[in-house]
């Protein structure tokens, strides 16, 4: 042995290096329970008795007792003060029972101070007991005694029930709630109990050092062999556990310990005693989740393998809706979104969660349960989300002390239509095995951070409350304004112009890249786009005459109107160009498909003028010319300038003639080339937003079909989306109706009435699907037009 290794030593922890251990690792009172009640449950105990004895207001008491000490206050005055000390939870028994022992103890002030002494130490304590398999006297010293012992890790490992416990820090909770404790622990089968009592005040000496801070495992009287379990008795609390204290306890941790949407529920294993009264403990109520105006339900499935599969699944059952609103992620789109590799995401293993969301502003009572009843029992259930593992909530995530996700904000305790932790009750439910990376900080209070972990954050505090938050503004504009609210008309013939320029710019940049032989029909293009300038012009004139001379000038709802319904042609117009100006520069000289597209362009301006013209009753109404056209060559031709689009967005699009393939077959019709163009455009555009927002159960790939049934002469679109509520399928062609945030709710009233004036039909198919959602719109095509 070398010299320099006879020197090595380990490290010496001073004794009070305990205390600060236990300050840092169990942070308040209530998690100090809770810690020694998840004891309980590990040690298979059928159910965990926690028994608080706070016969008094324990400062109100001591400060009694000093007064008394210093000759401040006679005997009478004391017992006079020491009676409105007591707890108003007593009984009337209880009560006399103190303030005999008060007054029997009172014959002079030493004599009473010395009583209040023991009162103090003797009456105020908590125990916890369970009949759980319990401890023998070398378990005690060999791993009770051991902070940071690896038992519970070890058969967690081994286990196949669940097990709550891991860190081996539990133990130090009894030091965070008093100076004394006592554990008393016995084995079923065991003639004797085992005790140690711990004097925390111990590791306060100056000095002193943590090995030379002994306490005994001692043995006690014979009890029956049927009787098991542990025992902790804490005396001198360092805290006044009031009945306020304990309720609220009761409320923000053991009301809350389990899953509340948990299927099946478990009972609660949980009885607590205040000076010998059992506390209810209620789980959530019936009432008050009937009360929300929307219920959620979300699940995550990362797929092994397949990226481009649906991995995150949101469901909002809306009040009053007979079916859900759904919207799903892939998980590369999750990946994106977040900002970390895939495999990050398959890391995060799968899990479920539920929310309920309140609108405060709106909750309205019953006879039963008033306004004020229900909002103080949302106070205690409110919080956002808690994390729950193996069924049981980590710390204090959920609550309102904890905002874990960073949600509020500004949105702090904002009522109505507001997403925050004030109006919305969740519970994310982890395990154990499914999520071996998601582990609990070594104070308990909530996930350590780890990659894992922030991703759990960016799923809940970004993605999906933008979703959520984005569905409450919908609903809102649904539910409470009917209608969204216009922008101004000057305003909205600005973006007109602004529209126009962009697409007239475009229009130019694709007359220099496209062929001489179809020039002539750019031009014409140019030509109807100046005209439609010069239509802005005319509306503008219209408005200021208005203003002049306070005439009504349009038949329909208002102004506004026509000026939304110019702004929406126009941006869609906008939209088109774009879309074929992208691909006339991957297009060659003789692309054939490229006269196709711009033929379509061509057509729904027109038809587009035509729309817009009609909106004005100072105008001519006019006619379209029918012409004779291949309606399946159409649909190719529409479905294919959204082949960029659908391919960026993973869409998978098809066109059926009669259930099968389009190829070369043929359907002639004699209408307006625009009207069909026109229409499809818009349900196309539709189906593609909503395909990625969710896909339907069962479904993790994006798909529209387009399908022309020729006996019937009707045109279905179909997507696998999450579809419509059947109660809105007559409102989604109402103006301003909208699902969407930044929707106008146009497209659809535009499109009914396009097709109605034509003399045909178009409306949702009614008989829906499994779920009860409606995903297919028909055009029935006029039937003047088919020969």
């Amino acid at each position: 042995m070398t010299e320099q290794s006879r020197g090595a030593q380990p490290f010496r922890v001073a004794a009070r290096a305990m205390r600060q251990l236990g300050a840092e690792l169990i942070t308040s009172d209530e998690m100090a329970l809770y810690e020694l009640i998840k004891n309980g449950f590990d040690a298979e105990s059928p159910r965990t008795v926690v028994a608080i004895s706070a016969p008094a207001d324990a400062a109100a008491v001591a400060l009694v007792q000093e007064q008394l000490s210093a000759r401040k206050i006679t005997v009478k005055v004391a017992i006079e003060r020491l009676e409105k000390t007591l707890s108003p939870d007593l009984t009337m028994e209880q009560r006399a029972s103190a303030l005999r022992l008060f007054n029997g103890n009172g014959s002079t002030q030493d004599e009473l101070c010395d009583f209040l002494r023991t009162f103090l130490h003797e009456s105020f304590w908590i125990e916890v007991r369970d009949t759980g398999h319990g401890m023998s006297a070398d378990e005690l010293r060999d791993k009770f005694m051991m902070v940071g012992t690896p038992n519970k890790l070890i058969e967690k490992k081994r286990a196949t029930r669940t097990i709550l416990g891991e860190k081996g820090i539990g133990r130090l909770s009894m030091m965070k709630l008093g100076e004394i404790a006592t554990v008393s622990s016995k084995v079923a089968g065991d003639a004797r109990w085992n005790y140690i009592q711990f004097d925390w005040k111990k590791f306060d000496e100056p000095g002193a050092e943590l090995g030379s801070v002994l306490f005994e495992v001692s043995e006690g009287n014979r009890d029956s062999a049927e009787v098991h379990g542990t025992v902790i008795r804490i005396n001198e609390l360092l805290a006044n556990w009031s009945a306020a204290k304990v309720n609220d306890f009761l409320n923000k941790y053991v009301r809350r310990l389990q899953d509340p949407f948990a299927k099946p529920r478990r009972p609660y294993p949980i009885d607590v005693l205040l000076n010998g009264h059992r506390l209810s403990i209620a789980p959530i109520p019936s009432w008050l989740l009937e009360v929300a105006q929307f219920r959620c339900e979300i699940k995550y499935t990362p797929s092994p393998t397949d990226g481009n599969a649906v991995a995150l699944r949101r469901e909002v059952f809306w009040k009053g809706a007979s079916s859900p609103e759904i919207r799903t992620w892939t998980l590369d789109e999750l990946a994106a979104l977040a900002g970390v590799p895939t495999q990050a995401c398959r890391n995060l293993g799968p899990f479920t969660a539920s929310c309920h969301w309140f609108n405060r502003a709106l909750i309205v009572g019953t006879l039963d349960n008033p306004k004020p009843k229900m909002l103080a029992e949302l106070n205690v259930w409110c919080g956002g989300f808690a994390v729950y593992r193996d069924g049981f909530r980590v710390g204090q995530t959920g609550g309102m002390e904890d905002d874990w996700l960073e949600w509020d904000g500004k949105a702090l305790k904002t009522k109505g239509f507001m997403l925050n932790r004030y109006q919305t009750v969740g519970a994310i439910a982890i395990s154990s095995e499914g999520n071996p990376r998601l582990i609990d900080a070594a104070n308990r209070e909530r996930l350590v951070s780890c990659p894992e972990q922030t991703l759990l954050v960016a799923l809940f505090g970004e993605i999906l409350v933008k979703d959520l938050r984005s569905h409450i503004d919908a609903i809102k504009q649904v539910e409470v304004k009917k209608a969204i609210e216009e922008e101004s008309a000057e305003e909205s013939l600005k973006r007109s112009e602004d529209s126009l320029k962009n697409t007239l710019m475009t229009v130019e940049e694709i007359a220099r890249s496209v062929p001489a032989t179809v020039q002539p029909k750019i031009e014409d293009v140019r030509r109807s786009l100046v005209a439609q300038v010069e239509y802005v012009e005319t509306i503008r004139g219209a408005l200021q005459l208005a203003r002049e001379t306070r005439v009504e000038l349009l038949e329909l709802a208002n102004i506004g109107l026509v000026v939304e319904i110019v702004v929406h042609e126009l941006t869609r117009l906008t939209q088109s160009t774009g879309d074929l100006l992208l691909h006339l520069r991957k297009a060659t000289a003789n692309d054939a498909p490229l006269v196709g597209l711009i033929d379509n362009l061509q057509s729904q301006i027109k038809a587009t003028s035509k729309r817009i013209s009609s909106v004005d009753v100072l105008s001519p109404s006019g006619r379209n010319r029918k012409e004779r056209f291949n309606v399946v060559a159409q649909l190719k031709t529409v479905v294919g300038g959204f082949d960029a689009r659908f391919r960026r967005h993973l869409i998978d699009c098809v066109v059926l003639v009669d259930g099968k393939p389009a190829t070369t077959q043929v359907f002639e019709v004699l209408l307006v080339r625009g009207l069909i163009a026109q229409v499809l455009e818009n349900l196309l555009t539709n189906s593609a937003y909503w395909v990625q927002q969710g896909l339907k159960d069962g479904e993790e790939h994006r798909r529209i079909v387009v399908e022309l049934d020729t006996l019937s002469s009707v045109i279905m679109v179909t997507d696998n989306g999450p579809g419509i509520d059947p109660l809105h399928g007559e409102s989604v062609f109402r103006p301003y109706f909208t699902m969407r945030k930044r929707g106008k709710g146009l497209g659809l009233y535009i499109a009914r009435e396009l097709v109605e004036y034509h003399g045909g039909k178009l409306y949702l198919d009614s008989t829906g699907e499994p779920d009860g959602r409606l995903r297919t719109f028909v055009l029935e095509l006029p039937r003047e037009g088919i020969e």
